[in-house]
């Protein structure tokens, strides 16, 4: 397959029409799939591959000069080969990749190296020459045998302990005990997060091998860019006449401890009680169902449709009962878990957020 892209023309030996939401298995459709974004962007009217002769070579015109690249087609790219794409002397690389995440985006600055994605986000770095654009709308191309989303479910289990404890060496078999999720999830969920660069392996064999968090910001970022909280919890809100969140956190406590549930308190009064930076504005916690009609009475609650003092929320998934902590006599949600109810909230959440993130007990055992 020979293609030359230019001033938004594709010319192919194979009319392929381009799918907005496709999975790729194999570089052959990552090559073709390049060709027809670049070919039916007009964004780009000064990316083109030439010659026919030498289809691995790509150029790039701006202001009458012209940047070569070496394409690199890769389906899972490793972040640690980066610097060693192109030898001394030949194009600079660009690496194609079916979805360019942030973490591989990141790695790719770092070492100067340009990337681009099916999903239309393009980074390009030579001397002279910076250019960087993001995806375009509609476009989720994919490699097929990466996990949909690491960050639901059981899978968002196997996230949760990583970020708890960020210094410890797991074995396979210790994620499995520790989340409750099977051992051919964990294995996916873990071998993806090396593919990114955000978990490494060591040792061999299945038995030997061990894995280490490694960035544990970029793990937390994606995490956070991926979460939709309205979509894992169902919340009810009440009024009642205490004014301080902590003295209500603590008759809550009291009162649910003694009905044997798991519970957890998060968002605004946990962030408070692990890093003070904000008081907090209600208590919110969450519960595997509502307290009974009579818990709820003796403590003063009195469901509302907005607003209220005690917000009980309810997960679709109860894994953010796991990697709890607790302090001052109360149950705690995992630091990261605790950031990451805080997003999007309003009632300077975000803020309280990143003080607490900022702080030396953030993600520490």
């Amino acid at each position: 397959m020979r293609f030359l892209l230019k001033t938004g023309t594709l010319h192919t030996s194979k009319n392929i029409k381009s799918s907005k939401d496709t999975a790729i298995r194999h570089v052959t459709e990552l090559v073709l799939e390049f060709g027809i974004l670049f070919g039916d962007s007009p964004r780009l009217d000064g990316f083109k591959c030439i010659p026919e002769d030498r289809p691995e070579v790509a150029e790039f015109e701006l202001d009458r000069r012209t940047y070569s690249f070496r394409l690199h087609y890769e389906l899972t790219p490793s972040l640690h080969a980066l610097p060693t794409l192109t030898p001394p002397g030949e194009e600079a690389p660009l690496l194609v990749v079916p979805n360019l995440t942030q973490a591989v985006l990141t790695a790719c600055r770092q070492a100067q190296v340009s990337a681009a994605d099916l999903n239309g986000r393009l980074f390009l770095r030579a001397p002279g020459l910076l250019v960087e654009l993001p995806a375009l709308n509609g476009r989720r191309f994919r490699f097929d045998l990466e996990p949909r989303n690491v960050f639901v479910g059981k899978s968002a289990r196997i996230v949760r302990a990583l970020l708890a404890d960020p210094e410890r060496m797991w074995k396979q078999s210790d994620l499995v005990h520790r989340t409750g999720a099977t051992s051919g999830l964990v294995s996916r969920i873990v071998t993806y997060l090396v593919r990114q660069g955000m978990v490494a392996r060591s040792g061999s064999g299945k038995r030997l091998q061990v894995f280490q968090l490694t960035s544990r910001d970029a793990l937390l970022d994606a995490w956070a860019q991926a979460d939709q909280f309205a979509r894992r919890v169902t919340t009810h809100r009440f009024h009642c006449l205490d004014q301080d969140p902590v003295q209500l956190a603590s008759k809550l406590s009291q009162a649910l401890t003694q009905q044997g549930a798991p519970f957890a308190f998060t968002q605004w009064i946990a962030a408070w009680i692990r890093h003070p930076y904000t008081e907090p504005p209600l208590a919110s916690l969450y519960v595997p169902q509502l307290p009974a009609p009579d818990v709820l009475n003796s403590l003063g609650l009195r469901a509302v449709a907005e607003g209220g003092r005690v917000w009980f929320h309810l997960p679709v998934d109860e894994g953010v009962f796991r990697e709890t902590r607790l302090v001052e006599n109360l149950p705690l949600v995992s630091d990261a878990q605790i950031y990451l109810d805080l997003q999007n909230t309003g009632l300077r959440g975000p803020e309280q957020a990143r003080a607490l993130r900022e702080s030396s007990v953030f993600c520490r055992p």
